[in-house]
């Protein structure tokens, strides 16, 4: 530790500095402590309010589109069906014979590609 006065080192334990003899105080100050209450959210509060009214936002915009695509879409299959009689029903396909011992494979293949520019 260090003596205010002659600026000589010494022991942490000793109470007088050994050069000078001047008495040694601690040098440790008191800590000052805060009154405010270390509430972290509170600062990033807004923030996640702001969030989650645009997270909102999003769905209702994405929901709204949605059905109105729907509807739309809605519009030319419903004429459509109007105008066929609803007696008949559907012929289904009449399928080729297969060769003895032949393996059939059927799948479907979807493929989205989606590319996101900034």
């Amino acid at each position: 530790m260090r003596c205010l006065i002659c600026g000589a080192y010494g022991a942490l334990d000793d109470k007088v500095c050994p050069r000078c003899g001047a008495a040694r105080s601690s040098s440790r100050l008191p800590v000052k402590r805060t009154t405010a209450p270390l509430v972290p959210w509170q600062r990033a509060a807004p923030v996640l309010a702001q969030g989650a009214a645009l997270m909102v936002a999003g769905v209702a915009a994405e929901w709204l589109l949605r059905s109105l695509a729907r509807s739309v879409l809605r519009l030319p299959l419903a004429e459509k069906q109007l105008s066929r009689p609803k007696g008949k029903a559907l012929v289904p396909r009449q399928e080729e014979p297969l060769p003895e011992g032949s393996i059939t494979v059927s799948e479907t293949v979807v493929m989205r590609r989606v590319i996101l520019r900034r």
